[in-house]
């Protein structure tokens, strides 16, 4: 009897295998959260190698990637799932391991305009210039890392807008570390340029997003670069002593 249990077993997770390997992509397309600033808005092949266009952003701000990304699983080294897109300067590793999951060192570059995806009033720059992301090798899982481990280091370079001729108006850094209590702490700071950003954030266990910055035209510019740098001011957010305070929520 063991052993006829044995072969049903076996016939049941074969079928149970391939039914998995057969499983359509599109069906990935029901698994993202609906507030998720992510979309999956077509999926080709399998959920074992396909491919996908990937929309950013939420509601009249969404805006659909040029290039889909295409992934693969592979088994020579333990479990793998390779993700590939023109943005990654290699293909991006996720893979399961005791402590969680595990996924590779990256080099993401991406258009500025992605940035308008993010709030309508960035959006309102129509931004110009290019993003560049880098985070380490991190373990996704129940182990806390210790406070201040890097998670992602993000450079806005040659930053640009449609509301002023000054070209660029700053480089800009956020730098994002592990705070206590599975928060992330994000840090804001202009590396050059006449218009300064400065800001503190805090993105909590639950998603919930924090920040407090100033944007400012920088004392040292003139009074003709100044005056250019109005417009972005004005639709940053509100003035108070000659700075706009930026508040998100």
């Amino acid at each position: 009897m063991s052993r006829r249990i044995a072969l049903w077993l076996g016939i049941v997770l074969l079928a149970l295998a391939g039914a998995l390997v057969m499983l359509p992509a599109r069906w990935l397309m029901r698994a993202l959260p609906a507030h998720w600033p992510l979309d999956i808005v077509a999926a080709h092949g399998t959920i074992w190698s396909g491919s996908a266009s990937l929309a950013i952003g939420n509601g009249s701000n969404q805006r659909t990637l040029p290039d889909p990304l295409r992934w693969h699983w592979s088994f020579g080294n333990g479990p793998q799932l390779h993700i590939e897109h023109p943005w990654f300067s290699t293909p991006l590793i996720v893979a399961p391991t005791l402590a969680g999951v595990k996924i590779s060192s990256q080099t993401l570059r991406l258009p500025a305009q992605s940035l308008a995806t993010l709030d309508a009033r960035i959006a309102a720059l129509e931004p110009a210039g290019q993003i560049v992301l880098n985070w380490p090798s991190l373990i996704l899982g129940t182990q806390a890392r210790p406070v201040g481990t890097p998670l992602l280091n993000a450079e806005w370079r040659a930053a640009g807008s449609s509301l002023t001729p000054i070209r660029p108006i700053g480089h800009y850094r956020v730098e994002l570390r592990q705070a206590a209590g599975g928060a992330a702490a994000l840090v804001l700071d202009t590396a050059e340029g006449p218009l300064m950003l400065t800001g503190e954030g805090l993105l909590d266990a639950r998603g919930h997003f924090h920040f407090d910055g100033r944007a400012y035209a920088d004392p040292a510019a003139g009074s003709t670069v100044q005056a250019a740098l109005a417009d972005i001011l004005n639709a940053l957010g509100p003035r108070r002593n000659d700075q706009t305070l930026l508040q998100y929520r």
